[in-house]
């Protein structure tokens, strides 16, 4: 009988495992990198949402109700700091400049828009 040598086969091994945890590797740092912008973007989409129907009251606001005078309000809806601004737009009668701006943490979102008050 002849005598094997066993050493090529673990050699063979170890480059195959090697190869697998790499693999393994860039397929978790994949998976979280996804997970990270995922959650990033619900965050985003939640701001947005909030935004435009923040938007949408204070434009019915000032359609229906009137406003006489530029104010700014603050403050808090779900962690979120949300920032009004109302500005009269001074070269069109009745006309006014409607600003939100949402924060939280470093992320910003801000709509602008413009509105008639009837």
């Amino acid at each position: 009988m002849k005598n094997r040598n066993s050493g090529f086969t673990s050699i063979e091994c170890v480059i195959s495992l090697s190869i697998l945890c790499i693999i393994v590797y860039i397929v978790s740092v994949s998976l979280y990198n996804n997970y990270y912008i995922l959650s990033n973007n619900i965050s985003k989409t939640e701001m947005d949402n909030l935004a435009k129907s923040i938007l949408h009251y204070t434009k019915d606001d000032i359609r229906k109700k009137g406003i006489i005078t530029d104010y700014i309000d603050t403050e808090t809806i779900n962690g979120y700091k949300v920032e009004r601004i109302i500005e009269k737009d001074k070269n069109y009668y009745k006309c006014y400049k409607v600003t939100i701006e949402i924060k939280k943490n470093e992320i910003i979102r801000k709509l602008e828009s413009y509105v008639l008050q009837q």
